[in-house]
């Protein structure tokens, strides 16, 4: 973190089975509760319909990866309700004949509803629609505009010395694709 308003990050995941794999970058700028931020994801998991085999892949009718820009502001620690709004902006968010991005969008609401010394639970919910639906309704996150995340997250920071990491689990529901997702994960680093 450089004095707080730039932050750059990695992030990756898997599933148990190897069957999901992700590796993301991001960087964002923050100034008291608003945000802004720009996250590079790249989803090579085996068997996609997408390319998935070339990481530095970058042109826009071929690659496997998707940028998205997000806004978000938290609101003061008497009121800490978070409202993001993130927009897909580059990548395999294209309509059906590969000519034009659909600008799929992702709002979103979280609040947290505990909150006791090194333990806190959030709840949020967001909804997704496309901004270019280009002769259908379809979007990156479902097949309509509508709900598409509800979320429940517990997290306990432990301290190591001076360091601190933050551990969590997540539930999450997509009301629209009738699925459920675990998340379990560790903050490890920062910077």
């Amino acid at each position: 973190m450089l004095d707080g308003l730039v932050n750059f990050g990695l992030w990756g995941g898997t599933n148990t089975t190897g069957t999901y794999k992700e590796f993301n970058n991001h960087l964002s700028f923050r100034y008291r509760g608003l945000s802004l931020s720009f996250w590079d994801i790249y989803n090579f998991s085996p068997g996609a319909t997408y390319n998935n085999r070339q990481f530095f892949n970058y042109r826009a009718r071929e690659t496997g990866r998707f940028l998205d820009a997000i806004v978000d502001y938290r609101f003061d620690e008497k009121f800490p309700l978070l409202l993001s709004w993130s927009t897909v902006i580059f990548g395999r968010d294209r309509n059906a004949q590969n000519t034009e991005n659909k600008y799929s969008t992702f709002c979103y609401a979280e609040y947290p509803i505990y909150q006791k010394e090194s333990w806190q639970v959030d709840m949020g919910i967001g909804g997704a629609f496309a901004l270019n639906r280009s002769g259908d309704s379809s979007h990156f996150y479902g097949n309509k505009a509508g709900i598409v995340h509800v979320m429940l997250k517990v997290t306990h920071r432990i301290n190591i010395g001076k360091w601190e990491m933050p551990l969590y689990a997540c539930a999450m529901w997509n009301p629209q694709g009738d699925r459920a997702f675990l998340q379990i994960g560790a903050q490890v680093f920062s910077f």
